[in-house]
């Protein structure tokens, strides 16, 4: 199950890394526990923005919103092409990781534009 609730930190929408929500591709996979999030009540989650399945040559996409996978692995929503804003991931992209998901169809902005308000 998806982890949306802003009890636990801050909340952002699902896909917040994504320049154009509409234009992404999505698919279910199982999110693996490994690595996640541990919080102070036992609670472990994977953040939304986490490249899947590593941040390394065998990336595949990206987690789209938080998964909570404090009973074990379960499954949850990974963007496999898109356009991402890199500095609102979970992490800094690995070199290898980028190259593996440019080749998938991804294309990256640096950083998300400025919000000005009136």
């Amino acid at each position: 199950m998806s982890f949306i609730g802003t009890t636990k930190g801050i909340g952002y929408e699902p896909g917040w890394f994504l320049v154009h929500d509409e234009d992404c591709h999505r698919e279910t996979r199982q999110i693996a526990q490994v690595g996640a999030t541990a919080l102070d009540d036992g609670t472990k989650y994977v953040k939304m923005g986490t490249v899947y399945p590593a941040n390394d040559a065998t990336a595949e996409g990206i987690v789209y919103e938080d998964v909570e996978v404090t009973l074990g692995d379960a499954p949850g929503s990974v963007v496999t092409k898109g356009t991402v804003y890199e500095d609102r991931l979970a992490e800094a992209l690995d070199s290898n990781a980028k190259t593996a998901l440019i080749a998938l169809g991804f294309s990256f902005v640096e950083s998300a534009p400025a919000v000005t308000r009136p």
